[in-house]
C-alpha cells in the first residue's frame, strides 16, 4: 500500500517537470529560428549595401566620366553705348547686353583604330550658341561640327565637319571662343569672317613653325541652304620663322552663287556685309557716275578673296597686327554691277606693364581699319545696318578706335572706347544721303566676363 502511495506521489512531481522541460525546448527552438532569422536579413542587408554601393561608384564615375568628357564655357559683354545716327550704337545710347554665347565641347574618344591601323588620334564635338549679338537677341548657331585630330597617324592631318569659321585671314579668330578676347568693344568694319557649312582640314609642321587650313564648303551665308551647287574653297598658309614674327596668306574662291528665287548672299562676311547683288538689300536708289543705276542682276558668277596678314609680338611693346585684302564680286550679267572691295587693318595692343610691372593688368588699344571699294564712281553696301540710310552708295567705310581695359580677373575685363567713324559716299549723290553719313562716330564702356 505505501509502495502504490510513493509512486503516485512521484508520478504527480514528474509530470510538471516533463511540462516545463517541453515548454523550454519550444521557447529555445523558437529563439534558435529568430537568431537565424536575423542573421539572414543581416546577410541580406550586406549583399544589399554591396550592390548599392557599387551602383553608386558606378554613377558617381559615369558623373565623373561626364564631367571630364564635356566643357562647358561661355562669354557675355554688357555696359553702355552710345554713338551718331550713322554709328552702330545709334539706336541705342542705353544700357543692354551687346553680346552673349556658350560653348560646349565634347572628348568623344581617343586612340581610335581599325585592328592595327590608326584611323584618329583624338575625336570631338564642338557647339556653338549665339544668344546675343550686337545687342539683338539672335538666338542661332556657330559654329557645330564633328572632328578628328591626328587622322591616320599624321599629326599634320586634322579634319572638321560640319559648321565652321571661314579659314581666311586672321580676323575671323576674334569671334566665337575668341570674342572675350578682342581688346575692343566693337570688331573691325572690314575684317573677313563668317560661318559655313562643309569640310576644313589643318595642320601644322616643323614644330608649329609652318601651317596651313584649308576647306571646301556650300558658299551660302544661309544656314545649310545652298542655292547652288558650287563650292567654295579656302585656303590658308601661315609661318612663324621667328618667336616674334607670324605671317599669313589666305585665298578663296567660290561659283556662282543665288538664282532667280534666292538672290546671291555670298558666305564670306567683310565686317557686316557680304557678297550680293547691287541693289538687291536696300531701298535707296543706287547711284553710278552721277546718274541713278537700276538693280543688279541677283545671282553671281563668282567671288575671289586675296588677303595678308602680319602679326609682331614684342614681350614689352605689345601686339601688332598688319592686315590687307581684297574681295572680288563678280556678278551674271554687266561688268558695271562688279565690285572690288579693299579692307585693311592696323592694330597695336600694348599693356601697362610698359610703364610697371604694377600695371600689368592694363591696356591701351589702337586700331585704324577701313573697307570700302574707295572707287568714286561705284559704291557698295558697307554695313547692312546702313541699307535703309545710305544704300549702295558708300564708297568707304573707315574707324578710328582707342580702348582702355583692365583685366580685373582673368574671366573678367573692364573696356572702354572710343571710335571716330567715317563714311564717304560716291559723286554727285544728294545733299541729303551726305547729310545722312555725317554723325557716326560712337563711344561706350563694358564689362565683358567669360567662363
Amino acid at each position: 500500500m505505501r509502495s502504490r502511495l510513493f509512486a503516485a506521489l512521484a508520478l504527480c512531481v514528474a509530470l510538471p517537470a516533463r511540462a516545463e522541460d517541453a515548454a523550454t525546448a519550444d521557447r529555445l527552438q523558437a529563439l534558435e529560428q529568430r537568431v537565424e532569422s536575423l542573421e539572414q536579413e543581416r546577410d541580406d542587408l550586406r549583399v544589399a549595401l554591396r550592390e548599392q554601393s557599387a551602383a553608386n561608384a558606378e554613377r558617381s564615375e559615369g558623373l565623373l566620366d561626364w564631367t571630364r568628357r564635356i566643357h562647358l564655357s561661355g562669354s557675355a559683354n554688357s555696359g553702355f553705348y552710345h554713338g551718331g545716327d550713322a554709328s552702330p550704337f545709334a539706336d541705342e545710347g542705353n544700357f543692354q547686353v551687346w553680346d552673349a554665347r556658350f560653348f560646349l565641347d565634347a572628348d568623344l574618344g581617343r586612340d581610335v583604330a581599325l585592328g592595327g591601323t590608326p584611323i584618329a588620334r583624338n575625336v570631338g564635338f564642338s557647339f556653338e550658341w549665339n544668344l546675343v549679338r550686337l545687342g539683338e537677341v539672335v538666338n542661332d548657331v556657330g559654329e557645330l561640327y564633328g572632328e578628328l585630330q591626328g587622322v591616320a597617324g599624321l599629326p599634320w592631318l586634322n579634319v572638321q565637319v560640319g559648321r565652321f569659321y571661314i579659314p581666311v585671314g586672321e580676323n575671323y579668330l576674334r569671334y566665337g571662343k575668341g570674342y572675350r578676347d578682342n581688346p575692343f568693344l566693337t570688331t573691325t568694319v572690314g575684317g573677313p569672317w563668317w560661318w559655313d557649312e562643309g569640310v576644313k582640314l589643318y595642320g601644322s609642321f616643323r614644330e608649329g613653325q609652318l601651317g596651313y587650313v584649308a576647306s571646301i564648303s556650300d558658299g551660302e551665308t544661309s544656314f545649310s541652304d545652298d542655292a547652288r551647287r558650287d563650292p567654295q574653297e579656302t585656303l590658308k598658309l601661315w609661318v612663324k620663322p621667328l618667336p616674334w614674327l607670324y605671317l599669313s596668306a589666305s585665298a578663296l574662291h567660290s561659283g556662282q552663287i543665288g538664282n532667280r528665287e534666292y538672290p546671291a548672299q555670298g558666305a564670306l562676311w567683310m565686317g557686316e556685309t557680304w557678297a550680293n547683288g547691287i541693289g538687291s538689300l536696300s531701298p535707296i536708289p543706287t547711284y553710278q557716275h552721277g546718274v541713278v543705276v537700276g538693280s543688279g542682276p541677283t545671282e553671281l558668277d563668282s567671288t575671289n578673296f586675296l588677303g595678308m596678314d602680319v602679326v609682331l609680338t614684342h614681350k614689352k611693346w605689345g601686339r601688332l597686327w598688319l592686315a590687307y585684302g581684297q574681295y572680288a564680286i563678280d556678278p551674271n550679267g554687266p561688268g558695271r554691277y562688279g565690285r572690288d572691295l579693299t579692307y585693311w587693318i592696323a592694330e597695336w595692343v600694348v599693356s601697362g606693364a610698359v610703364l610697371s610691372p604694377e600695371l600689368a593688368p592694363l591696356y591701351l588699344a589702337l586700331q585704324a581699319n577701313g573697307l570700302g571699294t574707295y572707287d568714286s564712281n561705284k559704291g557698295y553696301l558697307l554695313d547692312i545696318r546702313q541699307n535703309d540710310r545710305l544704300g549702295y552708295n558708300m564708297r568707304s567705310l573707315q574707324a578710328y578706335s582707342i580702348a582702355l581695359g583692365w583685366h580685373l580677373t582673368r574671366w573678367t575685363t573692364l573696356r572702354a572706347q572710343y571710335t571716330h567713324q567715317s563714311i564717304d559716299l560716291v559723286n554727285d549723290v544728294p545733299q541729303e544721303l551726305r547729310d545722312a553719313a555725317d554723325d557716326a562716330d560712337y563711344f561706350g564702356f563694358e564689362l565683358g566676363a567669360a567662363f
